[in-house]
């Protein structure tokens, strides 16, 4: 009785893991394929964006190469931050009277 029992469970465990495999095979080959059709309408809907906006781009492409080097400039020539460093404890006070020797 045992024994029939753990074979139909390693039967069903068995059948779970080839189904489970299957299932990431299929799931890997859809999402593959979502990405692709998503990096697709990404990049007809950037050219496009791009052939429209040409003229802008180039017209404010030498303000945005002075802010972008100011801005690097501004963050290598910038100081560091300091790390914060714990206060001491104050030392433990000196007794002002000498204990007496017994």
């Amino acid at each position: 009785m045992v024994r029939t029992i753990t074979k139909a469970k390693q039967a069903i465990t068995g059948a779970a893991q080839r189904g489970a495999k299957t299932v990431k095979a299929v799931a890997g080959e859809v999402l593959s394929e979502a990405a692709k059709a998503a990096a697709d309408v990404v990049l007809v809907k950037t050219a496009d964006a791009l052939a429209t906006g040409r003229a802008k781009v180039t017209r404010s492409a030498p303000a945005m190469k002075r802010a972008v080097g100011n801005g690097v400039k501004k963050i290598v020539t910038q100081p560091g931050r300091r790390k914060r460093v714990p206060k001491r404890k104050p030392a433990a006070a000196k007794r002002k009277t000498k204990r007496r020797s017994r």
